[in-house]
This record gives C-alpha cells, sequence and structure tokens, in this order.
C-alpha cells in the first residue's frame, strides 16, 4: 500500500511524489454521529454499486486479515463505509487505501448521540435499549461506567489505534502520541463543523486520482439545527449538571485533545489550498443543484 503518514507529515500537500497507484480505494471510517450518512450519500453518487456500505461488523473487526482479502476478491469495489474499521488497514501491491475521519466537538455529539439512540425504539443494542427507558442526564451516568460501551467516552481515541488488549485501562501517552501520529497521516481527514471546506480538501486531494471526483451532497439523518454547536453545549452543561459534566470533559479528556489537533491539522490545509473562496462556492453552488434538482 502506498504509504500516506510520511507524505503528509510536514503538510497537506507535498512535494514529494509517490509512485502512481493502480487502484483507489476510499475507506470511510464512520464515526458514529459525525455526518457520517451525508459522506457516504456523496460517495455513492459517485461510485454506484462500486460504493459498499459495509455492514458485516464481525469480520470488519478482523482488520486487515480480512480487508485485504475482501478488496483483493472484488476489484470493483472502490469506496468502503464501515462503523468497524480496525487499524491498521492492510498493505496492497499497487493500491491506494485514503481513510476518510470526520472529527465532531466530543462533547457537543453528546446529545445527538442520545437523541439518535432513543429514536431507534426497535434496535435492540444495549445503548438503544437504555436510551429509549431513559433520559439524558441517566444515560451519560450510564455511559460513564467503564464497563459500558465508550461511545461517548473517549470515543476518538479508541478509533485512531488498533485494538487494545485492556479495553477498561486508561489511554497512556504513548497511546495518545500513537492516535495523534494517526490523525496526522489522514489524507482526507474533516470536521463537521466545518464539513463543506472539509469536503473540498478531500476533492482537492483525490482529483489527482480520480479527475471526476464530485462530493456535494444533500444533508442525511440531520438534527440538531436550531442551537448551535455552543448553545447545544450550554443547554447540556445545565441538564447533566456541573459535577456530571465535568466527568464526561474528563473521560473524554483525550478526544478533546485530538478534535483540537484536528482543528489545527484543518486550518493547516485550507490555508495551502489556492483559490479556496472560489473553490468553496463552486461546491456550495452544486450542492445547491442537487438539492433543487
Amino acid at each position: 500500500m502506498f504509504n500516506l503518514n510520511w507524505f503528509y507529515s510536514f503538510g497537506f500537500f507535498s512535494k514529494k511524489k509517490e509512485p502512481r497507484p493502480e487502484r483507489i480505494v476510499i475507506i470511510h471510517n464512520h464515526l458514529f454521529k459525525n455526518a457520517g450518512t451525508t459522506i457516504d450519500f456523496a460517495l455513492r453518487r459517485n461510485f454506484g454499486e462500486g460504493f459498499v456500505d459495509h455492514r458485516d461488523d464481525d469480520n470488519m473487526r478482523k482488520g486487515a486479515a480480512y480487508l485485504g482479502p475482501y478488496l483483493s476478491e472484488n476489484p470493483w469495489i472502490r469506496s468502503v463505509s464501515t462503523h468497524h474499521l480496525t487499524l491498521p488497514l492492510p498493505s496492497l501491491d499497487k493500491v491506494l487505501l485514503p481513510q476518510i475521519v470526520m472529527l465532531r466537538d466530543p462533547i457537543e455529539r453528546v446529545t445527538s448521540v442520545y437523541n439518535f439512540e432513543r429514536r431507534q425504539t426497535e434496535a435492540t443494542t444495549p445503548g438503544a435499549l437504555f436510551a429509549t427507558q431513559h433520559d439524558l442526564k441517566e444515560y451519560v451516568q450510564w455511559r460513564m461506567n467503564p464497563d459500558v460501551g465508550n461511545t461517548i467516552r473517549n470515543f476518538y481515541i479508541s478509533r485512531c489505534l488498533p485494538p487494545r488488549k485492556f479495553k477498561k485501562k486508561p489511554f497512556t501517552a504513548e497511546e495518545f502520541e500513537r492516535a495523534c501520529a494517526f490523525l496526522r497521516s489522514v489524507p482526507l481527514l474533516g470536521l463537521v463543523e466545518r464539513f463543506d471546506e472539509s469536503m473540498v480538501l478531500m476533492e482537492e486531494f483525490l482529483r489527482e486520482y480520480i479527475p471526476e471526483i464530485d462530493l456535494s451532497y444533500i444533508p442525511q439523518n440531520v438534527g440538531q439545527k436550531r442551537q448551535s454547536a455552543g448553545e447545544r453545549r450550554e443547554l447540556l452543561r445545565q441538564e447533566l449538571g456541573e459535577e456530571l459534566f465535568q466527568e464526561l470533559q474528563e473521560k473524554n479528556r483525550e478526544d478533546i485533545a485530538l478534535y483540537e489537533l484536528g482543528k489545527s491539522l484543518l486550518r493547516e490545509r485550507i490555508n495551502k489550498v489556492d483559490d479556496l473562496e472560489a473553490k468553496l462556492q463552486d461546491f456550495r453552488n452544486r450542492c445547491a443543484r442537487l438539492v433543487a434538482a
């Protein structure tokens, strides 16, 4: 596989040239409640049947041992989205596997996660079952328990690292640095709060390999639009009370730091794009035409 870690170590674009790949497969590391459904909409528009929304979670959790042969045996696949991507990605000869990772303020994200799980009245997952029977404060208290899935508890760092043997142990400084290095290596990194700019950056990278790429979209599965992110955070603080809100922040300490790194990386990459405003306006015009069609 073409290693992008060094390619992006010192900025979004580098003069260093990698050997030209014979195939590119976009891997969407679909993080729960981080605008992933809208990204999947854009990928499906571009690749049709070549886009796979992969739901075989047990196999995907096997990591490269499964994903490598799966991609090799299905050369028609041009993009894969999965909620259960297991790092590291496979190494495939002459195949480029750029990864999409979208981040969102981990504290602001909490209410969205709860509201989504509460709407899943037919689901049988522990989160959906608990959310449908409890209020937001009770849900957050439950999710702070180390015996409960970490959906709102340092979720990002766990998705930036290979599987851990001891999942309940606190993350070490070395693991945090590895997660930071991973984010720096992700060529298709974005922020939900700067969604359109993130998509323009993705197009900038992908057009070297897929000149016709067009990531314009119609928003999918959108909730919380009435308040700003800051307003939603303050409403969450009021709902939880100061003690639980502080516990939530403490148990997302690494995720908050990763999010801040993501913001910094995105700013650096945006600043390297020529004629960004014109490209952003063109992108938004394409989205508007798609909505109006």
